[in-house]
Order: C-alpha cells, then structure tokens, then sequence
C-alpha cells in the first residue's frame, strides 16, 4: 500500500493525520477503521502514538518557552513523568547547578508531592518546578 507523504514539518505520518482528521470529524474507531481498511485495534494504536507525540512536542515547547526564566521549569497537562524528570535536569544543567537529587530521587519527590496531579506516567495539571541554586528543588 503506497503511503502519501508526511506533512512537511510536522512529527505525525500522513497515516496518523489521516485517523486525526477522521476522527475529530466524530466518525468512531470502527468507522475509521471501515474507511481505512484496517482493524479498529490498528486506528487505536495509530491514534495512540500520535497523541504520544503530540505530548511530547507540546512538553519540548514548553520547555522552550521556559528558557528564559532562568531556574523554572513549567510542565504541561500530559507530559510523561520520565519527560518531565529529564526537562528538571536539563534546567539544572542549563542554569548550571549540580542537583542534590538523582533522576530516582526526583521521580519519587515529584510523584509524593502531586498525588493529585499525576494518572498513570502522565501529569494532569501544570506542575511549576523551581531548581533552587543549592540543588534542591521545590515542586508547585
């Protein structure tokens, strides 16, 4: 089966952008999979993966946008745990401070202190993350 190109630009294949569009027009998963010729379980796995990169290319955005302020890191509604474990490191590494914390430590500190705010491996709310100039963090 001949695939039509990927959209320039963008980290979703012409497949995944395909089932998106079907499906934001309402048809379900079966009737996707109808117009598609595919299983239901296929457009499920489709559909799966290109809401995984949409997450992470909203959490690199983010991170992006954090930038410029200096020792904060804002993490979005659907970052994954490990993603935003790493964002907090990479802002350490980038404001130059060595973190009292290992990635363990972090991953355990942040699922303690946003029980609410945490389903699955995934964030739920914004999370602010301050990386404190003596290595410690505080979560908000």
């Amino acid at each position: 089966m001949l695939r039509k190109p990927r959209y320039k630009g963008t980290l979703l294949t012409s497949r995944q952008w395909e089932v998106l569009k079907l499906r934001s027009a309402g048809f379900t998963q079966h009737e996707t999979a109808i117009r598609l010729h595919t299983s239901r379980e296929n457009i499920s796995i489709i559909e799966s993966r290109a809401y995984k990169k949409i997450r992470a290319a909203k959490a690199t955005l983010a991170a992006l946008n954090n930038l410029a302020l200096k020792n904060e890191v804002l993490l979005p509604t659907g970052t994954d745990l490990f993603e935003a474990v790493r964002m907090i490191m990479t802002r350490a590494d980038i404001v130059g401070t060595k973190l009292r914390l290992t990635a363990d430590d972090i991953l355990s500190t942040f699922r303690s202190k946003c029980r609410g705010r945490i389903r699955g491996h995934h964030i739920t709310a914004v999370v602010k993350v301050l990386v404190e100039e003596d290595g410690s963090i505080v979560i908000r």
